[in-house]
C-alpha cells in the first residue's frame, strides 16, 4: 500500500499500536519520536539510529537510552552509515523516506511541512521477513554499536551546529519576526542584545584610540583601517560570547520608554581595556562588526524601524524573560523573543 505524506503519521501510529513488537532502523529522529515509536512501555523495541551525522536530536535518543537501561525488552544501537527508514513488526513493515518525529517525519516542529515524504506499507509475508532479516543483519553487524554517554555529548554539539546551518524555509523578504515561526528560529546562533544605555565617553575614547592605531598600522585600505566600522559594547560581562559565532540584534530600551533597533552585528573577539578615571576601576570595550543582514536577510534602517515598532509593546515582557548579563544589559534568543511577540 502506498502511503503519501498526509497518511504517513496515521499509518505509523496504527502500526505501532497493532504490532506486538517493533524493529526500527531509521536514520534521523526529531522531537517527540520516543513517544511516537514506543507509547506502550511493555512492548519489545529495537532501534538503530544515525547519531553521528547531526541529523538526529540527541535528547530523543537519550530518552530511549534511559528507557533501555531499565527495560530489558528495549534496546538501542547506532550506525554511522544508516540512511534507511524502516519500521518492521511481526506482521507488517513500512519502508520509505520519512524519519521519525512527533508527527512521523524527521525535521522539528512545522519544518516537516516543507518536505514531501512517501512510503510503502506491506503485509506480504515474504517482504516482511526480508525486511526483518535485513534489520537483523545490520543489528548484528560491525556497522552498528552501542551508544555511550560520550556519543550523546558529541552528538549534541554536532546537532547544534547542524540546526544552525539548516535551510531557511521562512517567508522571503527582509528580516522581520512576522516572517518566522518559533521553530524557524530555534537552534540558530542568533540572539537579541537588550541594553538601556550606549557606551560612555571613556569607552568611546578607547574605541577611537584603537581605530586610530589601526589606521596608522594598516592604512586606509587595510583590513583594520579606516572605513571599517566597529561598534562598542562597554564592560559587558564575560558570559557574553565575543567570538564571531553568534549574530546579535541590538535593541536599546531607554529611560523614557522608547525602543530603537540599532541593527545587527557579530562580535570580533577584540577586547580593549581601560581605566575609569573617577573610580580607578577596570573597564573594557568589546568591538563588534555591524551587518546589514540578519540570518541572511536584509536589515537596513527602515527594517530596524519596523522591528522596533513590533517589539515596543512587548519590550517589558521581553526584558523580564531575557538572561541578565548585568543590571543594564540582557540577552535573549530570537526564538524566545518571537514566542513573546506572538503571545496574546
Amino acid at each position: 500500500m502506498f502511503i503519501g505524506p498526509e497518511q504517513y503519521p496515521k499509518a505509523l501510529r496504527a502500526m505501532v499500536a497493532q504490532e506486538a513488537s517493533l524493529d526500527v532502523a531509521v536514520a534521523f529522529w526529531g522531537a517527540g519520536a520516543d513517544a511516537t515509536i514506543h507509547p506502550d512501555d511493555g512492548k519489545p523495541l529495537r532501534v538503530i539510529c544515525n547519531l553521528r551525522s547531526g541529523g538526529t536530536n540527541p535528547a530523543v535518543i537519550k530518552l530511549l537510552c534511559d528507557r533501555a537501561k531499565t527495560m530489558a525488552h528495549v534496546q538501542i544501537r547506532q550506525c554511522d552509515r544508516l540512511h534507511a527508514k524502516l519500521v518492521v513488526g511481526p506482521t507488517s513493515a513500512i519502508i520509505g523516506s520519512a524519519n521519525v518525529s512527533a508527527n512521523g517525519l524527521g525535521f522539528e516542529g512545522i519544518e516537516v511541512a516543507h518536505w514531501l515524504e512517501a512510503a510503502i506499507k506491506t503485509v506480504d509475508r515474504d517482504e516482511v521477513e526480508s525486511a526483518q532479516k535485513w534489520f537483523n543483519r545490520l543489528w548484528l553487524s560491525t556497522d552498528s554499536r552501542p551508544i555511550t554517554d560520550q556519543d550523546l555529548a558529541d552528538a549534541t554539539e554536532t546537532y547544534k551546529k547542524n540546526r544552525d546551518g539548516r535551510p531557511d524555509y521562512s517567508r522571503k523578504g527582509p528580516f522581520a519576526f512576522e516572517n518566522y515561526s518559533v521553530t524557524d528560529l530555534e537552534g540558530r546562533n542568533a540572539y537579541a542584545l537588550l541594553y538601556t544605555s550606549r557606551p560612555g565617553p571613556e569607552a568611546e575614547a578607547r574605541a577611537k584610540q584603537h581605530e586610530d592605531e589601526e589606521h596608522i598600522e594598516h592604512g586606509s585600505n587595510g583590513q583594520g583601517g579606516q572605513g571599517v566600522e566597529r561598534w562598542s559594547f562597554e564592560t559587558w560581562p564575560e558570559i557574553l560570547d565575543t567570538t564571531e559565532k553568534n549574530e546579535y540584534l541590538c535593541i536599546i530600551w531607554n529611560e523614557n520608554g522608547g525602543v530603537a533597533v540599532d541593527g545587527a552585528c557579530r562580535m570580533t573577539g577584540t577586547k580593549l581595556n581601560f581605566i575609569y578615571e573617577d573610580s580607578n576601576k577596570d573597564g573594557w570595550v568589546d568591538l563588534a562588526k555591524p551587518s546589514t543582514t540578519l540570518l541572511g536577510r536584509r536589515l537596513l534602517q527602515v527594517d530596524c524601524q519596523r522591528i522596533a515598532k513590533s517589539v515596543r509593546p512587548k519590550i517589558e515582557a521581553i526584558w523580564n524573560a531575557a538572561e541578565e548579563l548585568d543590571p543594564d544589559a540582557r540577552r535573549i534568543h530570537l526564538s524566545e523573543l518571537k514566542r513573546i511577540l506572538q503571545a496574546e
